[in-house]
């Protein structure tokens, strides 16, 4: 079996990241936040870590609050559309001001480009880095030299950014981890913390956001719109099962095994969609690094094990050979595990921002009703 690459890559791709450490805002932004929020209400309603403030004149304040330290901002921006500043905006210890609707973009990553095609802004996309994990109308502008390749997100070519001229970069961030030279690049740099949102909704309202910065404020309200009613839907149907599987993912790589923490939305996704998760009580919204053991004592007796890989089939041979213990756990012995290879199907660009197809993806699985998956397939 071809091992999977390395699960710095895959969780990178997934984002549901390890926390590593990040600087904020201040306290005082915060405040501020809290106080402005009489005056201008926050147009969000799912996401806990995104406010926008809706300041008329087509100017939009947005705040992004901490994953890791709620009592501050991470980062606040003024967006300022063709109409300009305007005449009155709340005070803040640190802002940025931004023009929208963005022009020559970097996308570094693979999900918002993915929802940055569904709105049909892909032109407004200037540079991107790990150009091969990009897909759809990205990946051909980038193949016809439309779209500049920077490199490695890690340490991408500041040469390329200066020819590539992009307005504003979309970056994760990492908890204590800063983004080094592009901070000193004089280049805008916009804090997507989505995917520290402790629900699948709250994550995928930052499309909203992407909306507003890109022009497509109506078609972003309405694609939310859409997914918030599908997948209230499925989970209120998910609701009434009387057998609720206990569900296991991910598997052990380079001796370690991530799994979601309890207040992720990768374990809320798993819980709304009729599913038992076995760290569920726990309080993190990242991820857990854990031995085989810790796995095995809470989870041997997992009824369905879902794995996700990066440009490999998954066996059961093959994962037995990964690590032999691997076939002590029921899901195995049963053949309850489901793969999905996301170099061949496109669930990393689609479920961040449309959680109910991975939703509705889950319940089948965990009904046994395993026909026509869009993602997954049964492990042999």
């Amino acid at each position: 079996m071809k091992i999977p690459k390395t699960i710095a890559v895959l969780f990178l791709l997934l984002a549901i990241s390890l926390p590593l450490l990040r600087s904020s805002c201040s306290g005082g932004d915060k405040e501020l936040a809290e106080e402005t929020a009489e005056l201008f209400p926050d147009i969000t309603h799912r996401a806990t870590l995104l406010a926008m403030r809706d300041l008329g004149n087509g100017a939009t304040l947005v705040d992004i609050t901490n994953p890791w330290d709620t009592s501050a901002l991470l980062a606040s921006y003024l967006l300022v559309g063709d109409a300009g500043r305007p005449d009155s905006v709340p005070p803040r210890d640190r802002l940025t001001e931004i023009r929208v609707p963005l022009r020559r973009s970097a996308i570094f990553s693979a999900i918002h480009a993915g929802a940055v095609d569904e709105l049909d802004a892909v032109g407004s996309v200037a540079a991107v880095a790990d150009a091969e994990y990009f897909k759809g109308r990205v990946a051909r502008r980038i193949a016809d030299g439309s779209i500049a390749d920077l490199g490695s997100s890690l340490s991408p070519s500041m040469e390329k950014v200066t020819l590539a001229k992009p307005d504003a970069f979309l970056l994760y961030p990492m908890q204590n981890a800063g983004h080094g030279a592009l901070e000193n690049s004089g280049i805008p740099i916009i804090e997507m913390a989505d995917y520290m949102e402790a629900t699948p909704l709250g994550r995928a309202e930052w499309i909203r956001l992407l909306g507003i910065l890109y022009g497509r404020r109506a078609e972003a309200d309405s694609i939310f719109a859409s997914v918030e009613e599908k997948y209230t839907a499925l989970a209120a149907k998910a609701s009434k099962l009387e057998k609720r599987p206990k569900v296991l993912t991910e598997m052990l790589t380079s001796g370690y095994w991530f799994v979601p923490g309890g207040n992720s939305y990768m374990a809320r996704l798993i819980t709304d969609a009729g599913g038992e998760y076995p760290w569920a009580a726990d309080k993190s919204s990242g991820s857990l690094q854990l031995d085989f053991s810790a796995v095995y004592a809470r989870a041997a007796d997992a009824d369905i094990w879902i794995v996700r890989t990066y440009g490999s089939d998954l066996t059961l041979a093959g994962l037995r050979e990964v690590y032999p213990l691997n076939s002590q756990i029921k899901a195995f012995k049963t053949k309850g595990v489901y793969s999905a290879d996301t170099h061949k199907v496109t669930l990393y660009e689609e479920f961040p921002f449309h959680p109910e197809l991975l939703l509705e993806e889950y319940a089948k699985i965990f009904s046994g009703d395993t026909a026509n998956l869009r993602y997954f397939k049964q492990t042999h």
